[in-house]
Formats: C-alpha cells, sequence, structure tokens
C-alpha cells in the first residue's frame, strides 16, 4: 500500500513501480490511498479481511490525519510485526526520522525527486522482502 497525498509524488511512484515490473517481471499489487484516513480505513478493513498488505509505503507530512498518526494506528492494531512500515518523507531532519522510527516505521527514507532515484528506491526496499 502506498499511502500519499502529493499527486506529482504518486505519479512519479506509479512510474517506478511500472519500470520496476518491466524489467524485473515483477507482478506488484499496489494500493494506492490518498490521505491518512483513506490509509486507516484501508487498514481496519484490510485486518477484518485479514488480507493486510506486507508493506506501507508511507508519507508523514498530509493535511488532517498525518503518517505519525497513521503509525500510531499501525501500533494499535499491533500489525507492525505483520506489516513492515516505510516512511518515504521529503523531511530529512534527524528529529523527524527518529519520530517516524520511534513510533514503529521500519525505514524512513528520503523521497527522491527524479524517476531513476525513485526506481532505485523502490528496488532496493522491494528486494528486501
Amino acid at each position: 500500500m502506498i499511502v500519499d497525498d502529493d499527486e506529482d509524488d504518486i505519479y512519479l511512484m506509479k512510474r517506478a513501480l511500472n519500470r520496476l515490473q518491466e524489467s524485473a517481471r515483477m507482478n506488484l499489487d499496489l494500493t494506492f490511498v490518498c490521505s491518512g484516513s483513506e490509509a486507516l480505513g484501508e487498514i481496519d478493513r484490510r485486518l477484518v479481511d485479514n488480507s493486510l498488505p506486507s508493506k506501507i509505503f508511507l508519507d508523514l507530512n498530509m493535511p488532517g490525519i498525518n503518517g505519525l498518526d497513521v503509525l500510531s494506528h499501525c501500533m494499535a492494531q499491533n500489525i507492525l510485526n505483520e506489516v513492515e512500515v516505510v516512511v518515504i518523507t521529503t523531511a530529512s531532519d534527524p528529529d523527524t526520522h527518529n519520530l517516524a522510527l520511534a513510533n514503529g516505521a521500519r525505514t524512513v527514507c528520503v523521497k527522491p525527486d527524479s524517476l531513476k532515484e525513485m526506481s532505485d528506491l523502490l528496488s532496493s526496499l522491494l528486494a528486501a522482502e
């Protein structure tokens, strides 16, 4: 699952993932949600269906329910042992990264702004499965 409110970032991630699927013959079944509140609903629905994703790529800076709120929800639902949450954010300061890690993120990465860098990042994160 990919959670991000920025249309340009979602477009970049989709292009990078399509490129990965074509070059590595990966078959990725990804759900894109555009807000923290949508993410909470999707997580709760998947809990009921017993179909949690193996990874959640999560933006932190979203209006309303933000990425830290989503992490807190994941922790409260006790799913962080099953679901790897990877924060991909524009925030580059160590305090923000440490806060995300303290709230259950497995990894925190600075969001790249080019297709090649995004492809490389997602490839390395998906290869770690």
